[in-house]
């Protein structure tokens, strides 16, 4: 048995592939409605953190806070789940073949930097990542028009337009995939200066049929990911989030990141054990967010973690649910999956 390890050793132990004393923990989501502000959710990321023992912490800003640094506009008084209702953007339509990079001291984004420093001071020398959204879900959200706020209908209104722009305006697209990335990077770079150990970059659910054909994904995904990436080389704690069901799980492998979290358990995609046999990466994930953690019992949600653990071992794995926790999950189901890891 090796020493208890510091929360920051422990996670750099298991990105490195040295010896644990236990694999580390986390879990995320929305954290309604402190997400509004940013000196309530700055409280409230940290009392998260807390609560559960993590060893690590996943900044979830609220879904609309990059979109914003382009003045889209949302009410925040009407929320469905985890989404504000779209409101407007200040000049429609875009010309995408115009459209001008966000300025890192936009309003918005200055305040998220001030959170991120809150973290810092208040996080006890504990890693975090902030989260920042792939440059093409980010063109999704600013070229989105939903008239349903819901995630379901949100979402596909966002990829159906994104999907259009790419088809019908590929230079156009490429424009402002190159601006958004450029904006993104900026901001990564400006969140690890602010205290953040990496990022926690999200491909929101495009990596997938249902999503960009498999060609695209290399033509507008990769290349603007990169770039957001690349900008943040030297940070220790870079995770790929590739979200959702049936992802295309090969062709986020070169990916400039340590650690790569996806949904693990009945969505398509590869299960742990069979990740580890393609993936160099670590392997952040194994446990069912939209199964056992909401549905299930504590003891069901024990018996899942103790299954995931088994099956990830103890090298250059991390246990996490594959996405956000619903806001609905409840506390006692969230205390057993900690409580299983020891």
């Amino acid at each position: 048995m090796s020493a208890t390890l510091s929360k920051r050793q422990r996670v750099e132990a298991a990105l490195s592939g040295q010896e644990l004393d236990r694999v580390p923990v986390a879990a995320w989501g929305h954290l309604l409605p402190a997400e509004i502000d940013p000196e309530a959710l700055a409280a409230a990321s940290l009392a998260f953190f807390r609560e559960y023992d993590w060893d690590w912490l996943k900044v979830n800003p609220r879904a609309s806070l990059f979109a914003e640094g382009w003045g889209s506009e949302f009410d925040f008084q009407d929320y469905r789940g985890v989404l504000p209702r779209f409101v407007a953007n200040p000049h429609d339509p875009i010309d995408w073949s115009r459209l001008e990079p966000a300025r890192i001291d936009n309003p918005v984004w200055a305040a998220h930097l001030e959170l991120l420093r809150s973290i810092k001071r208040g996080i006890g020398g504990a890693p975090f990542v902030q989260t920042v959204f792939s440059p093409a879900s980010v063109l999704a959200y600013l070229a989105g028009r939903p008239t349903d706020h819901s995630q379901a209908g949100a979402g596909k209104n966002h990829a159906e337009t994104l999907l259009r722009l790419v088809r019908t305006q590929p230079a156009a697209a490429h424009h402002a995939l190159g601006v958004i990335a450029d904006s993104l990077a900026a901001l990564a770079v400006a969140s690890v200066e602010a205290g953040a150990d990496g990022i926690f970059f999200a491909i929101t659910r495009l990596a997938r049929p249902d999503g960009f054909t498999e060609a695209e994904f290399q033509t507008f995904g990769k290349p603007y990911d990169f770039k957001v990436l690349n900008a943040v080389a030297g940070a220790r704690f870079n995770i790929l989030h590739s979200c959702g069901s049936n992802t295309y799980w090969k062709a986020i492998q070169d990916y400039p990141v340590r650690a790569l979290n996806w949904a693990s358990v009945g969505q398509g995609n590869p299960d742990v054990a069979s990740a580890r046999a393609i993936s160099s990466l670590a392997l952040i994930g194994g446990i069912d967010e939209l199964g056992v953690l909401q549905h299930g019992t504590p003891e069901q949600v024990r018996a899942a973690t103790l299954q995931a653990l088994a099956q990830g071992g103890r090298e250059k794995f991390l246990l996490a649910p594959g996405c956000s926790l619903d806001p609905s999950v409840p506390a006692a189901n969230i205390r057993a999956f900690r409580e299983a890891v020891n």
